[in-house]
């Protein structure tokens, strides 16, 4: 027997993943998306506010095209090609407004 402490969590409502492999983008990009992720969230309080949203990195989802790629859990919701301005509509639509945006949407 294990003598390690069950973890435990603070609830959020939803999970972002954004990959930040090397065979989605080629320049860095999925690491950017990550931390402008952590810089719109924080500006809009849904880091610690009444809407939770927790971000992390994945080094690759096996996708490997169309990055950068990020996938919102609970949901199972897949986009592709994701840039700042997809990234702010993806936040108010989906995060916030719990409608996914459809047309960035490559698996559900």
């Amino acid at each position: 027997m294990s003598d390690s402490l069950k973890p435990s969590m603070p609830a959020y409502d939803r999970y972002v993943l954004v990959c930040t492999g090397k065979n989605c983008t080629r320049h860095g990009e999925g690491l950017a998306l990550y931390e402008a992720l952590k810089t719109k969230l924080k500006q809009r309080g849904l880091v610690d506010g009444n809407i939770k949203i927790k971000r992390s990195q994945v080094h690759c989802f096996g996708v490997c095209t169309g990055g950068p790629l990020l996938c919102v859990q609970p949901d199972g919701v897949w986009y592709y090609a994701v840039d700042d301005e997809k990234l702010d509509t993806i936040i108010e639509q989906h995060l916030v407004g719990g409608k996914p945006v459809a047309e960035w949407v490559f698996h559900e």
